[in-house]
């Protein structure tokens, strides 16, 4: 399976320094980690407040992580609140974002402890 990171930009963007790509990843864990579990609350009840709330603290590290499907998918999901679909949809975006998620956690903690 393709990475889902960028690691090369993680990288030079931290300037190659591992102290601070470790502590960066470990920050990234609980974000995400965060961001998983919220992202699964908010949309299931709907609550556009909290789940913007939510994607807007992960965006700029999806952002720096070149984590683009995250940013879609989220972006999808606001339009199915949005739209009042039914909640087979939203469970559609919640299964995806949390196979997403899972992968990425599973990138991050790899970077970690590989440090």
């Amino acid at each position: 399976m393709a990475k889902l990171i960028d690691f090369t930009a993680l990288n030079e963007m931290l300037y190659g320094d591992e102290r601070y790509i470790k502590e960066f990843a470990d920050a990234a864990v609980i974000s995400f980690s965060e961001f998983k579990t919220n992202y699964s609350k908010y949309l299931k009840l709907r609550n556009e407040d909290a789940f913007r709330k939510a994607g807007h603290k992960i965006k700029p590290v999806a952002q720096m992580l070149g984590l683009n499907g995250i940013i879609e998918e989220y972006e999808h999901a606001k339009k199915l609140i949005w739209d009042e679909k039914q909640d087979s949809e939203i469970q559609a975006s919640i299964t995806k974002m949390e196979k997403i998620c899972t992968a990425v956690l599973n990138e991050l903690e790899n970077l970690s402890d590989d440090k």
